[in-house]
């Protein structure tokens, strides 16, 4: 696989889970709030409740209303997630999500549900490394995938979870994305 199309892979996988997480979360606010609602709704007398929407204009600011819109991510700020996941600059964490991360890292960032390091070791160390880690804590490898000097992906299963592990080179040694699903 070229670099290019590496690139481009890890490019749409981001944007994927980008676009899963923006997805879901609004569908998650909205179940959250229903029960919310309905719990309210059994403690508030029905008069209350009738009245509510006269009230409501003195409760919430017409600003606030007219910001609503803007919440929503632009492509600027997608755009700027994947940015930072093709160049971390944080401190690494020893775990992300329970996930081991290789004491060789020299930078780590949490982007868009994901987690970014680079590391100063070859695509075959990296593969070691989580092939040995992976398995004491409960992961088996769902699908095996070689992995080549350029790189390449990871894929691993625990109680219904999936992890991706996808590795490319970068300035100086290697990047790796982990996502889970």
């Amino acid at each position: 696989m070229s670099r290019l199309s590496k690139l481009l892979s890890l490019i749409v996988v981001l944007v994927f889970l980008l676009a899963c997480n923006f997805v879901t979360q609004p569908i998650q606010d909205a179940q959250n709030l229903a029960e919310t609602a309905q719990s309210v709704a059994t403690l508030i007398p029905v008069e209350t409740l009738q009245a509510l929407p006269s009230a409501l204009p003195s409760f919430i600011p017409e600003e606030t209303l007219q910001a609503l819109p803007s919440a929503v991510p632009t492509i600027e700020a997608l755009g700027t997630e994947i940015t930072d996941a093709l160049d971390p600059q944080g401190t690494p964490l020893q775990e992300w999500n329970g996930i081991p991360i290789m004491s060789q890292a020299t930078a780590g960032e949490e982007s868009g549900g994901a987690y970014t390091f680079k590391v100063s070791a070859t695509a075959q160390e990296i593969q070691a490394f989580y092939d040995q880690q992976l398995p004491a804590l409960g992961w088996s490898q769902s699908f095996e995938s070689p992995v080549e000097d350029e790189g390449g992906f990871l894929f691993f299963e625990k109680e219904g979870s999936f992890l991706t592990i996808f590795i490319m080179p970068s300035e100086g040694g290697m990047l790796v994305f982990l996502t889970l699903a």
